[in-house]
């Protein structure tokens, strides 16, 4: 055989031996409940917080799933990109990381913190993390360091969190009995009801490009949605367990759904 057919064939052994191990390894990625969904757009993939594992994973947009950060963390839930980093919240933690790299630049232990769930951002960098186990939401400054713990009867298992830009205000649902839709002031950081609802366990909270507001209930199964007009309460979609922190990803204008109970990853298109 001659030199150049016996290259050939080494070659064509090792792209075939790569493209196995490739499927092997991602038929291995599993789903070990998933909480949360950011997007890398650099990356053109979503990132997923398992909380059960301790560790994030990648699904490209056909929905292959990839290994990325493995048992990197406690229990990870709160997903967030800003400015080309991913922030990632663990129980007292805060963990700010390289997407690219796949590592973490830097961790900001909350100081009081028990269990924090979600995160959003103001457009100063200003983070607010609900605690669900603290009954309390934080606000962390990672540039000064400084935290601010907020504290209200209205705040009971605080779980998601968006920031509604346009009306300097953070939307935060409670997993509590008939939860209302609360508003933080981002200015002076006071609370007050948005809408009361009737749905209880409440979980995720996103909004759309139309300003259309989307949470979730355990209690009733449900994804609810609140129109433009914002005067009243649409079921969205019935019979739905186990829906996590909801997000809305703009360029395909879709809900991704993370349902934490059944391991799975679901779009749902709002055309």
């Amino acid at each position: 055989m001659k030199k150049q057919h016996i290259v050939l064939l080494a070659l064509a052994v090792i792209i075939i031996s790569a493209i196995i191990l490739s499927l092997i390894i991602g038929r291995n990625v599993k789903l070990d409940n998933p909480e949360s969904v950011a997007y890398d757009a650099v990356g053109e993939r979503f990132l997923i917080s398992n909380v059960g594992n301790g560790s994030i994973i990648a699904m490209d947009n056909d929905g292959n799933f990839s290994e990325y950060m493995p048992n990197a963390f406690v229990e990870p839930k709160g997903l967030l990109v800003y400015e080309g980093s991913l922030y990632v919240t663990d129980p007292t933690t805060i963990h700010k990381v390289d997407i690219a790299q796949a590592s973490i630049i830097e961790s900001y232990p909350i100081d009081g913190a028990i269990g924090l769930n979600d995160i959003a951002i103001t457009e100063d960098g200003i983070m607010y993390i609900t605690d669900t186990a603290g009954d309390c939401i934080f606000v962390y400054d990672p540039a000064s360091g400084t935290r601010e713990k907020i504290i209200n009867p209205l705040i009971k298992k605080p779980n998601g969190i968006i920031y509604d830009r346009p009306r300097w205000q953070m939307f935060v649902v409670n997993y509590d009995n008939q939860s209302p839709i609360l508003s933080v002031d981002v200015r002076d950081n006071s609370v007050s009801i948005f809408m009361d609802t009737l749905y209880s366990n409440l979980d995720g909270i996103a909004i759309d490009d139309l300003g259309r507001i989307y949470f979730t209930s355990w209690s009733e199964d449900m994804i609810i949605q609140i129109p433009q007009e914002q005067n009243r309460m649409i079921p969205f979609i019935t019979e739905y367990k186990g829906a996590a922190d909801i997000y809305y990803h703009k360029p395909t204008n879709e809900l991704i759904i993370p349902r934490l109970t059944l391991n799975r990853i679901e779009r749902v298109s709002l055309d």
